[in-house]
C-alpha cells in the first residue's frame, strides 16, 4: 500500500537526498516526489553542503559512505546550520557499529541498501513527526516562559508534562533502535548460516569417504570443528534479534562454563586472574547453553574493562532448591549509584566510544528469557557483582535405544522422494546431495514458485523448504502446499533470525542452518513417519 507524504502548514515536506550512485538517486527523487514530497537531489555532497540554508528541508536523507564528504560528516555540519533537520542514514555496509554512532551522533533512524518502498517510506514519516514533536515542544517552552510571574504554577505544570513527553520519546527512540539492531544482526547471522550450511555438509560427506587411521583423516576433522565454533558465534550474533526465541532446554551449568574456558582465558590479558568457583555440580537449568557462554563471556569482558590496572574476577555458581545462579565478581572501580540505575539499559555505556551498550542489556534480556532474572551490585571503588539466576530443571531422560544402523537408515529412505526449496544455490546443492548420499530421491527448487510447480506435478513425500526467500517467503509456499496437499510433511531449514514467524506457522518442523546431514535426514525421515 502506497503511503502519500503528509501535508504541513507550509505545504509538503522538503526532502534533501544526497547518494552518489545517480541511478539510484533518479529513482528515489522520482519516486517520492510521486508520493507527494517535494525533492531536491544531489550526487556532490560538497554541491549539497553549498546549496543547504537553514530551514530550507525537513529532512536530510543521505548516503553513509561517498567520496569526499562521508554522510555522518555532512549530517553534522548541516545540523550545525539548522539544528531542527531531521536525518535519516542510507547504509550497504550492514555494519552495527556505524549504525549505531549514526544515530548517537543524531540520525532518527537508518535505512538498509537496496532500498525497499514500504520501509522507506514509515521511516520517512516516522523522522518527520518526530522533528515535528520536537519544534512543537519547543515553541511551547519558548512561549510558556515568557509568561508572567502569575502564570508560574501553570509553567510548572506544563514542564512536568513536556518532560514526560521527551521521557516517552526517548522510550520510543531505544525501543526502535534496539529493533534495528535485531534485524540487522538477524540478517547478517542468517547469511552467515548460509555460508555455513554447505561448509559443514561437504565436509561431512567427506568426512564419512576417509578412516579414522588415515593422516588427512585429522586436516577434516580440524575443519569441521572449526565450522562448528563458526555457527556458535552465528548463535551468538541472533541474541541481538528481539524475536530470536532461546532453545531452551536442561543444561548442566558448571559443564557448559568449563566448556568455555579457553574463550574466557583469550578475552583477558595477563594481569587479570579469573579465580572458578562452580559449586553446582550435577545441578541442570533451563537455559540456552550457547547464550549462556555468551552472557557469561560478556560479564568477564565488561569486569576486565572495569579494571584498567589490574585485578581478580571469581566466576562462581550455586544452587538451591529453585534455582541456579551464575555470579561473576570483580575488584574494579565500581559503579556510582545513578549508573548503576542505567547499566542494564540499550545502547547506556560508560566506555565512551568504545563500546555498544548493550553487553548488559543483552545479559538481562537472557535471563528473562529463561524464566530468571539478573541483578547487579556496584559500589565506586568496591568493584561490581552481576548474578544471573536461573531456574532449576530435571535432568534430561536417558536417550532412547540406538536408532537403527545409517545403512539401514538410507535403504529405509531409498523409497522415499523428496523436494528441496532454497533460493541459495550452494545451500540447496548441499541439501540435495546430502539427502541423496541417504538414499533419498531428491528433486532441486530455486524458488517457491517452481518449488510448488514441481509438487503438483509429482508430489514427493516430504518437502525441505528455506523460509527468507525473495518474492515469496517459506511461509507462504507452505500455506499453498498445505492447501493442496493437506498431509505433506513439510521441514523448514532455515537460518533466518525470526524464530516466532516459523513458529507461527502450524505444525512446521524447523532445523536451524547450519544443519548437519544425519540431523536433516533423520528429521525427514521422522515427518514422514
Amino acid at each position: 500500500m502506497s503511503r502519500a507524504a503528509p501535508l504541513t502548514e507550509e505545504g509538503p515536506p522538503r526532502l534533501l537526498i544526497v547518494d552518489d550512485e545517480a541511478a539510484n538517486l533518479q529513482a528515489l527523487q522520482s519516486t517520492l516526489s510521486g508520493h507527494g514530497y517535494e525533492v531536491a537531489a544531489f550526487t556532490d555532497p560538497a554541491a549539497a553542503l553549498a546549496a543547504f540554508k537553514p530551514d530550507a528541508f525537513d529532512l536530510l536523507l543521505t548516503d553513509l559512505v561517498m567520496p569526499g564528504i562521508g554522510g555522518l560528516t555532512l549530517m553534522h555540519e548541516m545540523r550545525a546550520r539548522d539544528p531542527d533537520l531531521a536525518v535519516v542514514i542510507m547504509t550497504g555496509e550492514g555494519s552495527i557499529s556505524s549504525a549505531v554512532e549514526a544515530m548517537r551522533d543524531g540520525a532518527m533512524d537508518y535505512v538498509l541498501k537496496p532500498l525497499r518502498l514500504s520501509t522507506l517510506l514509515p521511516v520517512i514519516s516516522r523522522a518527520l513527526t518526530v522533528r515535528d514533536l520536537r519544534r512543537e515542544n519547543t515553541r511551547l517552552e519558548q512561549g510558556l516562559r515568557t509568561r508572567t510571574a502569575e502564570l508560574e504554577q501553570a509553567l510548572e505544570e506544563v514542564d512536568r508534562q513536556a518532560a514526560e513527553r521527551v521521557r516517552a520519546e526517548q522510550a520510543l527512540m531505544q525501543a526502535q533502535k534496539v529493533e534495528a539492531i535485531g534485524k540487522l544482526t538477524g540478517g547478517v547471522a542468517h547469511d552467515f548460516n548460509n555460508l555455513l550450511t554447505p561448509i559443514i555438509g561437504y565436509l561431512e560427506l567427506l568426512q564419512r569417504t576417509i578412516e579414522e587411521s588415515e593422516p588427512r583423516r585429522r586436516f577434516v576433522d580440524t575443519a569441521l570443528e572449526a565450522a562448528h565454533r563458526g555457527a556458535k558465534v552465528a548463535g551468538h550474533l541472533l541474541a541481538f534479534s528481539r524475536t530470536q526465541r532461546l532453545n531452551l532446554r536442561a543444561v548442566e551449568v558448571d559443564e557448559a562454563l568449563r566448556q568455555n574456558d579457553s574463550l574466557r582465558g583469550h578475552a583477558l590479558g595477563a594481569e587479570v586472574d579469573l579465580a572458578l568457583d562452580l559449586g553446582a555440580a550435577g545441578m541442570w537449568a533451563r537455559t540456552d547453553a550457547t547464550q549462556l557462554e555468551l552472557a557469561v563471556l560478556n560479564l568477564v569482558v565488561n569486569a576486565r574493562d572495569a579494571m584498567p590496572d589490574g585485578g581478580r574476577i571469581e566466576l562462581r555458581t550455586r544452587a538451591d532448591a529453585e534455582a541456579v545462579t551464575v555470579e561473576v565478581r570483580d575488584t574494579g572501580k565500581g559503579m556510582a549509584p545513578e549508573v548503576l540505575a542505567r547499566a542494564t539499559e540499550p545502547f547506556f555505556t560508560t566506555k565512551s566510544h568504545q563500546g555498544s551498550g548493550l553487553g548488559l542489556a543483552q545479559v538481562a534480556a537472557f535471563a528473562r528469557q529463561c524464566g530468571g532474572r539478573c541483578e547487579i551490585e556496584s559500589a565506586v571503588s568496591q568493584g561490581t557483582t552481576v548474578r544471573i539466576t536461573l531456574p532449576r530443571a530435571e535432568p534430561p531422560v536417558a536417550d532412547a535405544p540406538a536408532s537403527p544402523t545409517r545403512t539401514a537408515a538410507v535403504m529405509t529412505a531409498r523409497s522415499l522422494s523428496v523436494v528441496v526449496i532454497d533460493d541459495d544455490d550452494q545451500v540447496r546443492q548441499i541439501l540435495c546431495d546430502g539427502l541423496g548420499a541417504e538414499g533419498f530421491s531428491v528433486r532441486g527448487a530455486a524458488n517457491g514458485p517452481s518449488g510448488l510447480a514441481m509438487v503438483d506435478a509429482s508430489p514427493p513425500d516430504a518437502v525441505v523448504l528455506d523460509y527468507a526467500m525473495p518474492g515469496m517467503t517459506g511461509a507462504e509456499v507452505a500455506h499453498r502446499m498445505r492447501v493442496r496437499h493437506p498431509h505433506l510433511p513439510i521441514v523448514f531449514c532455515s537460518g533466518y533470525a525470526d524464530s516466532l514467524a516459523l513458529d507461527a506457522i502450524t505444525g512446521a518442523v524447523v532445523l536451524r542452518k547450519p544443519v548437519t546431514i544425519d540431523d536433516l535426514s533423520s528429521t525427514v525421515r521422522r515427518s514422514v513417519g
